[in-house]
């Protein structure tokens, strides 16, 4: 980054001469970092539920929120980790901020967000995928695991920043990227915002602040949801400024068919993904439809995103571990097809079924094996629905993950897929979904 934009961020924080970390995770270490950098000798403060041994730092002070009373309202910025839902009474909300604030204030112009409740990872990643094929000074941050602020010193003023940017990373900023996307919006994270309103208003912020020469993608479908964000960049719409027509992209800037062999994305949620990415690539860097499909080509889907385990012993096995709301789980369902087996459940966050519920009595599954908090309330909605419709679905309700799979690769007849997409979070049984679907996939690989 060049000396003007270190000199502008060093300036924005000079008079907080009390700054507190809240959080010392991974992105609460890399900020500890930075500040460090800056101010050598400054005392800073760590505010963390844990104990954390912190001997080994100079001039750092540690708060432990479990015992101790954090006077929140002394501190001139509040450095907040993502993730942390705040829902103290004594957080001065003015003083709460960001790596994703800081990164954009002094960025903005050369990021291309990416939010959305689902897709946002598959997009962003394919849209660095294709971007640094023909650029080579393209660089990956956000919600991958890179925090933005570690990747300062490997950018300069022809960089493009594809920053792939989850609702708690845009929270509490009041920046937004001069090339936004927001894929779609559906119920997820409400034991973190209580409302999907608030919800909402988080992910918005992602486009409330861009400037006229800015713009934003959006879905056609939220163009009512959103009317009442703000924002003075140009919108664009999937559904109307970008059209998809069986497997043919139409947008102002090109068409584009993509035949089925084309790409490893399956579904056609992914061909929404692929238009959006094919809009910005024709765009902003002119990518010719050759150039794009030789890349797109090459692009893998990601872990645990509708990822092919394998076959064996005739059943086809695919892990959606990722899949936390019900728009996933449909989508993976109606997308692959011929699903024998689906894995259901997870932690309850109390979202609305009533989508998945449709889906489950449209779609003939024969087996639907139910783990985890949600097993109980997804069991009670389908013996409701079982009711109304006259149709009987044959449930199992599992004992533990193991048990589940267990039972999965026992009943998928031959010929058919045993799916995991269990539209729900994976913290009653699991650290994240990466670890639910690593388990998944070993246990399939084992055998019984």
């Amino acid at each position: 980054m060049n000396e003007a934009k270190w000199s502008a961020l060093t300036a924005a924080l000079e008079d907080k001469e009390r700054i507190v970390i809240w959080g010392f995770g991974r992105e609460g270490r890399s900020t500890f970092r930075l500040l460090r950098r800056l101010f050598p000798e400054r005392t800073l403060w760590v505010a963390d539920d844990n104990v954390i041994d912190l001997s080994g730092f100079e001039n750092t002070e540690f708060i432990h929120l479990a015992s101790q009373d954090p006077h929140f309202d002394s501190f001139d910025l509040i450095m907040k980790s993502p993730g942390i839902a705040v829902f103290r009474d004594d957080v001065p909300m003015d003083k709460l901020c960001s790596q994703t604030e800081l990164f954009l204030m002094l960025l903005r112009k050369q990021v291309i967000g990416v939010t959305g409740t689902k897709g946002k990872s598959t997009t962003s990643s394919l849209l660095y995928h294709i971007i640094s094929g023909v650029h080579d000074n393209t660089i990956f941050c956000g919600n991958i695991g890179i925090p933005c602020l570690d990747m300062l010193d490997k950018i300069d003023d022809e960089t493009v920043i594809v920053f792939e940017m989850s609702c708690h990373q845009l929270e509490f900023a009041h920046y937004s990227p001069s090339t936004a996307v927001l894929l779609n919006l559906h119920e997820d994270h409400l034991d973190h915002y209580i409302t999907y309103e608030k919800y909402i208003e988080a992910k918005s912020h992602i486009l409330t602040y861009q400037q006229p020469e800015d713009f934003a993608v959006l879905n056609l479908i939220d163009i009512d949801t959103l009317n009442a964000f703000g924002g003075d960049g140009q919108r664009i719409y999937n559904g109307r400024e970008i059209t998809v027509d069986g497997r043919s992209i139409h947008c102002t800037y090109g068409d584009i068919t993509v035949a089925e062999d084309a790409t490893q994305l399956v579904g056609p949620h992914n061909l929404y993904n692929i238009s959006v990415v094919y809009y910005i690539c024709r765009r902003l860097f002119d990518i010719g439809n050759e150039r794009f499909l030789e890349l797109l080509a090459t692009f893998s889907p990601l872990p645990h995103r509708l990822q092919k385990v394998g076959t064996f012993d005739g059943v086809t096995y695919y892990d959606d571990s990722i899949s936390t709301i019900c728009e996933s789980a449909v989508n993976a369902i109606r997308s692959l097809g011929n699903v024998g087996t689906v894995l259901l459940g997870g932690m309850d966050r109390g979202i609305d079924y009533t989508e998945l519920m449709d889906c489950l009595f449209d779609v003939h599954i024969d087996n639907l094996v139910l783990i985890g908090e949600a097993a109980p309330r997804l069991n009670a909605l389908i013996n409701e629905r079982s009711l109304q419709t006259g149709i009987k679905q044959n449930v199992y309700m599992s004992r533990d993950f193991t048990d589940a799979v267990h039972a999965g690769m026992r009943l998928t007849a031959k010929g058919k897929v045993c799916l995991l997409s269990p539209a729900a979070a994976s913290y009653d049984m699991f650290k994240n979904f990466e670890v639910r679907g690593d388990e998944f996939a070993r246990l399939v690989r084992e055998g019984l």
